[in-house]
């Protein structure tokens, strides 16, 4: 495979073990020093994604993840990738089932060393959410007040896990706020000339 296809299919697999709780699978496209940084953490992917989950994941009920193609940015052992992607799962909402649909666009940062291509950050950019149940025609209570102050890029994720007694701040990146994407690509780009 070609250097391109070989990190396409890298960032794709990625997503793959991520949603299907396959962490040995995961950990293994990162590099040990690799970082993340998602709608509600940031730090090692290591410490962040194995065996963590937002809290109002119930990892009995199913999540989806759909993706876009990869467009691979290239130069020498460095690339950055960015990849559309669409998640739904599925959670509680006091006793209704209902379903988060997050679209989001994830940067990666690539990096070759020795044979080896690896991740060696992934940061997610908030786009849009909806929210919906899973019986069609129940209702889930939404309170529109609720809603309010909450970023459009991500008003309903923040939503369902401040009802399931988690947090989430209100200064994510997201295409909402631009000065919060643009320095995401400032440094991606920055880091491939080094490569």
């Amino acid at each position: 495979m070609s250097d391109i296809e070989t990190i396409s299919q890298l960032v794709v697999w990625e997503r793959q073990a991520r949603v299907r709780h396959l962490d040995q699978a995961l950990m293994a496209c990162y590099w040990d020093d690799a970082t993340v940084t998602t709608s509600w953490s940031t730090g090692l992917a290591k410490d962040t994604f194995v065996g963590k989950s937002p809290v109002d994941f119930d990892f009995s009920l199913p999540l989806v993840g759909r993706l876009g193609t990869p467009v691979v940015h290239l130069n020498g052992s460095r690339a950055y990738v960015e990849l559309p992607s669409d998640t739904k799962h599925w959670l509680y909402l006091d006793d209704n089932e209902a379903i988060v649909e997050s679209y989001m666009r994830l940067i990666y940062r690539v990096e070759k060393r020795g044979d080896t291509w690896k991740i060696s950050d992934m940061t997610g950019i908030n786009e849009a959410d909806t929210l919906t149940p899973a019986v069609p025609g129940t209702d889930l209570h939404v309170d529109p007040t609720d809603l309010k102050g909450l970023r459009a890029s991500y008003r309903f994720l923040a939503y369902t896990r401040i009802k399931a007694g988690g947090k989430i701040g209100n200064d994510g990146i997201g295409t909402d706020r631009p000065e919060t994407v643009k320095p995401i690509y400032d440094k991606a780009e920055a880091w491939i000339q080094k490569g």
